[in-house]
């Protein structure tokens, strides 16, 4: 008897497989997900992380900060700005703080008080 419902089950198992699954999507799913495609197309930027190499409130010393880390890492991304009092380096583009971790090690030696930070990064800087 035991073998007898193992039979039939493993009958049923395999003659279910030759049927395909059939998946209706309802017409509102369908234009979500279209609205949702067209988004991330049209959106370039993603939350991602930099690597801030200085805060100071001294212009020179930012700028002695930025040149000496372009001619270390020429073609790497780079940017500054000033929150007043503030002159702000950042510098890399990253998806995730892990993937950062093993670069900051390197810089801590030039650059001590590099801090990792979150910010908007450009899809594009990630491919690169």
């Amino acid at each position: 008897m035991k073998y007898c419902w193992l039979f039939i089950m493993i009958f049923f198992c395999v003659e279910g497989m030759g049927q395909g699954i059939q998946i209706t999507e309802h017409g509102s799913v369908r234009s979500i997900m279209d609205q949702y495609i067209n988004q991330n197309r049209t959106n370039s930027m993603v939350e991602g992380w930099r690597i801030q190499i200085i805060s100071t409130d001294d212009r020179r010393k930012m700028e002695a900060n930025k040149a000496k880390f372009e001619e270390a890492y020429p073609g790497m991304y780079l940017n500054w700005e000033h929150r007043n009092p503030w002159y702000l380096v950042k510098v890399g583009a990253f998806k995730t703080k892990l993937e950062l971790q093993a670069f900051i090690q390197e810089l801590k030696d030039e650059f001590p008080q590099a801090i990792p930070i979150k910010d908007q990064v450009s899809k594009s800087e990630l491919i690169r």
